[in-house]
């Protein structure tokens, strides 16, 4: 098949969309399959291989190499319709609501509904439901998700289909205990990924044989909360930046437990969640996180974001050798549900369950 992958927003930014374009891409590609992604903002191909270190070379069309708004994005879009018409695709796979008239069977995946509020909801809103009279299947990425569109689009249950972020499992080692640091990763400081309830519990912790890394942007509230800190737990933080695909990929393999107090409209499918999964690394997370991704007890633990609720539940990962070895297992067990070839082959058989009904 020829199949097309899209998204208005940078594709060299490594949030969970782009993580999930890049994995859905290589899997389409190892299964025989040719593949175009067309994005609307793509600064350059050095970034993209810096921060999500594709194993395959990709083809991308970048729309623009700075970021679109308004009339410029809409332009530009237009441009994309003979692009992509020119590919001849069979399969159009939509990560972001986008309302092109476009040959295959076309697929709106939903992501998120973090826009649906605020002053410009009921234009984003009217965009989304464009979009899906546009397209063949609606696919929400989580359970949470899926019922949220039933009531904020108004559409029968049967109407939106389930399929799971992927990620590219091959990526990701599953280090055993004695391969461990006795260290916690917070991957993310993006206000809704909430980096200072975990340096918090870092303090309440109060443990200097533990280090905390945190990658991301290195923003105020989060040098706020590590000088918060006592010395003597202070300089076990280490603050990486916005750190290389390839290395937070290994420290998700490298770490004894990731921390995620996530604060979520709705529960997505966090792909950072879904890369410590893949490492086999525990989980210790808040009940925002989609219950697709953590199952309390059996890949990590759902707790409060109280400094000392979540200090608690980090020193029981960190020094229960037993519980570890459990909740990796069952991590590693838990990731096979985001495996990228097989998630490509759900959004395969949409494409010819289509092509069969018409």
């Amino acid at each position: 098949m020829r199949i097309v992958l899209t998204r208005r927003e940078p594709l060299d930014s490594p949030d969970g969309v782009s993580i999930f374009i890049v994995a859905l891409a290589q899997a389409l590609l190892e299964l025989g399959h040719q593949v175009q992604i067309v994005v609307g903002t793509f600064e350059s191909r050095a970034k993209f291989q810096r921060l999500l270190s594709p194993r395959l070379e990709l083809p991308i069309i970048g729309l623009s190499r700075t970021p679109l708004t308004g009339p410029a994005s809409v332009a530009a879009w237009l441009r994309a319709i003979g692009i992509i018409d020119r590919f001849r695709p069979d399969l159009v796979l939509h990560s972001e609501a986008m309302p092109l008239p476009l040959r295959g069977t076309i697929v709106q995946i939903v992501h998120d509904l973090e826009r649906r509020k605020g002053a410009l909801a009921p234009a984003w809103r009217a965009i989304r439901r464009s979009s899906m009279r546009r397209c063949h299947y609606v696919v929400a990425s989580t359970t949470e998700l899926q019922e949220e569109l039933v009531r904020d689009l108004g559409l029968p249950s049967d109407q939106i289909l389930k399929i799971p972020k992927c990620i590219d499992r091959q990526s990701y080692a599953s280090r055993g205990l004695s391969e461990r640091e006795r260290a916690i990763l917070h991957a993310g400081t993006s206000p809704y990924k909430v980096p200072e309830a975990t340096i918090r519990a870092f303090g309440a912790l109060n443990d200097p044989s533990v280090t905390l890394y945190v990658t991301g942007d290195i923003t105020r509230p989060v040098r706020e909360a590590v000088d918060a800190l006592p010395e003597s737990i202070r300089e076990h933080v280490v603050l990486l930046g916005m750190a290389e695909g390839a290395r937070v990929r290994e420290l998700h393999s490298r770490v004894r437990v990731a921390a995620f107090p996530t604060r979520y409209t709705v529960p997505v499918a966090s792909a950072t969640v879904m890369e410590a999964i893949a490492s086999g690394t525990p989980i210790v997370g808040t009940s925002r996180l989609s219950r697709d991704l953590l199952a309390d007890g059996v890949n990590g633990a759902v707790v409060e974001p109280q400094p000392e609720v979540m200090a608690a539940t980090l020193k029981a990962v960190l020094d229960d050798d037993d519980l570890w070895s459990r909740l990796s297992a069952g991590a590693r067990q838990w990731a096979g549900r985001f495996d990228a070839q097989g998630v490509a082959k759900q959004y395969l058989e949409l494409a010819d369950l289509y092509g069969h009904g018409r």
